[in-house]
């Protein structure tokens, strides 16, 4: 008989169930559990090499070839202590009041059910073609919200070899919406699952070792009579099967390989109206740096500093300064998208708010700082169209950011406060107004949006003045809710579809800061980016050495592929202006290995002098429309853009142009093969890998 022998194990920094704290979540140890009695009856899937069994008791399991993997699923329930109901052999603590019913099947895949005093599951697994998709539907019974920890355990007879968390060989990991993943894998074999609903990707928490894997939601609750279905997708695959042939099935299957527009930067109104207004000067910037995209600044009402006049710009003026740079760049380059910047989750107060604020205490430039019990005095004297969505933490106070821009005399001080949009409150509102005058007072293109998803950072995502149904905080000890509020990130889903479908519906461009964190955002045929540049020291391995793996970074593998760009000398490194066009290459080449291509973050490559270079495969990276990304490549339809050798293969009618660049974007000779079979070009390339980049056209 099968025996699996699990090790205890405590993995450190992960949330487990204990109110708001990180705290180490411990695996129990499920050393010479006889697991072969779960898995020898029930009602079986078959699927393409694999196939799908129910137990009487709940546990699923799925087999490929001659490995198997075993899911035991628990429910937490209120009680002194906590009470855990399973689907799976062992007992549970509610006792003969949990009932799990035999496993049923369907045409249309097998279903189980159980119910306790609690609160009941139905559970429902299917197959659709290469993936088994697996549904668990909770329900409150009781007559008060509910707190249920939500807590799936696989395990397997060898320890799993591959073990990826979100693409990352790492023990732990909590709240990796983006990448909502985990790769399983034994000798013969590979199992990938994904969270696909929106509340296991928002709340989901990952730990592994050896041959256990437990993926928990732990701040999640019901109101009475209310349900929620849990949903993920199994892929199992044979062995061969990796992490990049994992990934690309999930891109094709969540519909995300669109066409991504480009080269991206950004560009100051008022600081280079002076290269506007010199068509010869603007055409030979943009011929040596190529964009596709262009992003105008000042922000619309946020960060809007004028350093022509040393005030905040005016809409007014803003207006004029847009069209004018617009019908510039279009002069010299037809086909450039022209874009206005709205801010996602900060808000710029009044002149007279911003006035009160700081006169009641002037201070240092924060990031995120909760306001004084006298300026929330302050702040709620003023009738802002904020009021109904300010982001408000446990204290009650409000988190604001202050800067400065200008110097000398016309230095001053700008506050924002911190927000979140949910549909038809007043930041909802004001994205709406802010798009609408961007595209149809100002005429331009479209619009950048920054920090939209609110999934990326706790202090900038939860609300404590409401709550929205689902968000907790859990007592360990006794399973009670704790603490009720709002997470921004599930509220405004909504509000940002609302957003999105505005300008696409207008025939224009939209990109955001943050990669998708939520199911109903995923598709939407939108540009996502994150900021990267923090994920590296471009100075931490040598040229033609692969770079290390990032954790951030590998949240753009189910979006469109790209990140944005570096600023050398942003840590005050000495080393970056003798070394600019290196770093900006070297970092393009970082993003490679993560199947990313590259987004400008005010480049300024110099032409001559320490740290020259040129624009290289950055001039030559878009428009693409993905097919696969891989381990330093990303394959699209127009062309290929990589930093390692290989055979490629691309549909073209005409022979297709191949250039390569150094490590200081010069170009370079290498050595190629190209032929034509069937109609299509088999390309090989020899580079020098990860230190030249290749772009096949």
């Amino acid at each position: 008989m099968t025996k699996i022998s699990l090790l205890t194990v405590v993995v450190a920094a992960l949330a487990s169930s204990a109110p708001a704290n990180d705290t180490a979540l411990v695996l129990e140890d499920h050393s010479g559990k006889d697991l072969s009695a779960r898995v020898t009856e029930g009602p079986t899937l078959r699927g393409e090499g694999f196939q799908v069994r129910l137990g009487r008791a709940g546990t699923l399991q799925v087999e490929i070839g001659t490995d198997w993997y075993v899911l035991e699923t628990n429910l937490s329930f209120p009680g002194d202590p906590i009470g855990w109901n399973r689907l799976g052999e062992d007992p549970t603590t509610e006792g003969s009041e949990w009932r799990v019913d035999p496993p049923v099947g369907r045409e249309d895949g097998i279903l189980q059910a159980a119910k306790g005093k609690h609160h009941s599951i139905e559970r429902k697994a299917a197959i659709a073609g290469h993936r088994v998709e697996v549904s668990d539907t909770i329900t409150n019974l009781a007559n008060q919200d509910l707190a249920i920890l939500y807590r799936q355990e696989w395990a397997a007879p060898t320890p799993f070899q591959p073990l990826l968390l979100a693409g990352q060989e790492i023990a732990g990991i909590r709240k990796t919406s983006e990448n909502p993943t985990a790769l399983l894998g034994q000798s013969d074999s590979g199992l990938g699952w994904l969270a696909e609903d929106d509340i296991l990707r928002l709340q989901m928490e990952a730990a592994a070792s050896a041959n256990l894997l437990r993926i928990s939601v732990s701040h999640f609750a019901l109101r009475p009579g209310e349900s929620h279905t849990f949903r993920y997708a199994l892929y199992p695959r044979q062995k061969g099967g990796d992490y990049w042939s994992f990934i690309n099935q999930a891109r094709r299957d969540w519909k995300v390989n669109f066409t991504v527009q480009g080269p991206f930067d950004y560009f100051d109104l008022t600081r280079d109206m002076d290269l506007v207004r010199d068509r010869e000067r603007l055409k030979a910037y943009l011929e040596r740096k190529k964009l596709g995209v262009v992003a105008f600044s000042p922000w619309v009402d946020y960060d809007n500093y004028n350093y022509r006049t040393g005030r905040p710009t005016s809409r007014e003026e803003l207006k004029a300064l847009g069209r004018e740079a617009r019908d510039a760049f279009k002069s010299v380059a037809p086909e450039i998208l022209c874009i206005g910047c709205i801010e996602g989750n900060l808000v710029s107060l009044p002149p007279q708010a911003q006035k009160a604020l700081w006169d009641s205490s002037p201070d240092r430039p924060q990031n995120q700082y909760p306001l004084s019990e006298p300026q929330m005095e302050i702040l709620r004297s003023f009738d802002l169209p904020w009021n109904d969505c300010l982001l408000v933490n446990e204290d009650g106070r409000c988190r604001y950011e202050l800067y400065y821009r200008g110097s000398g005399d016309r230095r001053i001080p700008m506050i924002a406060i911190a927000v979140y949009a949910a549909p038809g409150n007043g930041q909802h509102r004001y994205w709406m107004d802010q798009a609408r005058f961007l595209i149809e007072e100002v005429g331009l293109d479209g619009l950048y949006i920054d920090q939209f998803s609110l999934a990326f950072n706790d202090s900038q995502r939860y609300s404590h003045e409401n709550w929205d149904g689902r968000t907790v905080d859990v007592n360990p000890s006794a399973g009670e809710i704790a603490r009720r509020y709002t997470d921004g990130a599930l509220v405004g889903i909504e509000a940002r579809r609302e957003l999105a479908e505005y300008v696409l519906a207008r025939g224009k461009y939209m990109l955001a800061n943050t990669f998708p964190a939520v199911e109903r955002m995923q598709s939407v045929p939108i540009h996502r980016f994150n900021e990267s540049e923090w994920s590296f020291n471009l100075f931490g391995w040598e040229e033609g050495d692969k770079p290390p793996l990032a954790a951030y970074p590998c949240e753009g593998h189910l979006s469109t592929p790209i990140s944005l760009g570096v600023r050398p000398g942003r840590d005050g490194d000495s080393r970056a202006a003798e070394n600019y066009a290196r770093l900006i290459h070297k970092a393009a080449i970082a993003y490679l290995r993560h199947g990313l291509l590259y987004y400008h973050y005010g480049t300024s490559i110099p032409e001559e002098g320490p740290g020259a270079g040129q624009y290289g495969a950055l001039n030559h990276m878009f428009p693409i429309t993905p097919l696969e990304i891989r381990e330093g490549a990303v394959i699209g339809q127009e062309r290929i853009v990589t930093c390692v050798s290989g055979e490629f293969r691309l549909k073209k009618r005409t022979e297709p142009l191949i250039r390569v660049f150094d490590i200081r974007g010069l170009p370079v000779s290498v050595d190629t093969e190209i032929r034509n079979q069937d109609g299509e070009w088999l390309i090989r390339l020899s580079l020098r890998d990860w230190a030249e980049i290749g772009v096949i056209e």
